[in-house]
């Protein structure tokens, strides 16, 4: 090998190097854009709806921004207070925490007793506090990094409504910018594969919160029915989770269940069995709907991605896993599978005779 090969070698490595190093020390920031880039997708049929009743493009993309923050911020107000304070309750009288979960206990003890017929130990009431405890020594301990990380993420949500305004209001001249780094016989096309991701985005984040909003409202009109304790705080929690594909809904149910244990057991049972069933609804009718009209992609590779991007970014990650592998497919297919299809079947069938195209004749 030459010396000005082992040059431009060593170059190439330097590069990739620090390339990843940058990616690296920006990939939350990029997460960031990516948000704001879906939300701004998801809002951006309403700016264009205002705009054609003759609402100004800026003042359009304020109030629908000001609008969505207004929602965001009441939604907050009005659901959380409640286990907030309850939980801090818990956290400083860890023995009121200890016996609401020996009650539930005792509640599940006899009641499998009474099924089985037969004597149920569970867990031993003196290791059972001495766990409590330990939990609520470790939660202390870690209250402070919580708020950091809360007052870091109130911080991103923020950069995430600028940078979307931004990104509306910017949007047409970075499509032209794109389009124009192609021939003109591709222009129109990099403009309809743009489109396309941006209502693809779009349209998986407005179904979710569909998703989320009917979840929400069905766990809580039934939950106020029958009369169970902090019921809108309830269907928020299992309804907000449900926007986490797969698993989001069991992680909600589960919490929401675990919250409703600790004031009642038997309403415990009663917000377990009422996210059951509009489980059911949500998983084999509603989210199946928004899939196959936002994403169209394969279950099992939505699976993966899901679980990819919550190893990778959390739960920001699971939720984003979706829209862009929708992009990387919407891509795939319109650089490399459409155009591969259209080379390798350039020809026709007729009366069982294969009849080839002109160009593919010329190659011959």
């Amino acid at each position: 090998m030459s010396t000005s090969q082992v040059f431009k070698n060593t170059l190439v490595v330097i590069a990739t190097l620090i390339g990843g190093f940058i990616l690296l020390n920006t990939l939350r920031m990029l997460v960031v854009l990516t948000v704001a880039i879906i939300l701004a997708s998801a809002l951006r049929p309403v700016v264009i709806r205002l705009t054609q009743i003759r609402v100004p493009e800026g003042l359009a993309i304020l109030l629908v921004y000001a609008v969505t923050i207004i929602l965001i911020i009441t939604l907050f107000v009005v659901v959380l207070p409640p286990v907030v304070n309850q939980f801090a309750n818990y956290l400083q009288n860890e023995d009121l925490l200890a016996s609401r979960i020996l009650v539930a206990q005792f509640w599940l003890q006899q009641r499998f007793e009474t099924l089985t017929g037969s004597e149920i130990s569970l867990i031993d009431p003196d290791q059972l506090r001495a766990t409590i405890g330990d939990i609520v020594d470790q939660i202390r301990v870690s209250v402070p990094n919580v708020l950091n990380e809360a007052s870091a993420t109130l911080g991103e949500g923020v950069l995430v409504l600028v940078m979307g305004v931004y990104w509306l209001t910017s949007r047409d001249r970075a499509v032209n910018f794109l389009a124009e780094l192609f021939s003109v016989r591709n222009r129109e096309k990099v403009r309809n594969v743009v489109l396309e991701i941006e209502s693809s985005m779009g349209t998986y984040l407005l179904g979710m919160v569909s998703v989320a909003t009917f979840v929400g409202l069905a766990n809580f009109i039934i939950l106020s029915l029958l009369r169970v304790n902090n019921a809108p705080t309830l269907g928020f929690i299992i309804g907000a989770t449900t926007m986490l594909p797969v698993v989001g809904g069991f992680i909600g149910g589960g919490l929401a269940t675990l919250i409703a244990v600790l004031g009642s057991p038997l309403q415990g049972l009663i917000v377990f069995g009422t996210f059951v069933a509009v489980q059911q609804v949500e998983t084999h009718y509603l989210t199946p709907r928004v899939m196959s009209r936002s994403v169209g992609l394969d279950p099992l590779l939505i699976i993966v991605a899901v679980f990819t991007g919550f190893v990778m970014l959390g739960v920001i990650g699971a939720i984003i896993a979706v829209p862009v592998i929708s992009t990387i497919a919407i891509l795939l297919r319109t650089l490399v599978f459409e155009p591969r299809r259209q080379e390798v079947n350039n020809y026709k069938v007729e009366h069982g005779a294969v009849l080839l195209s002109l160009d593919e004749i010329e190659k011959k």
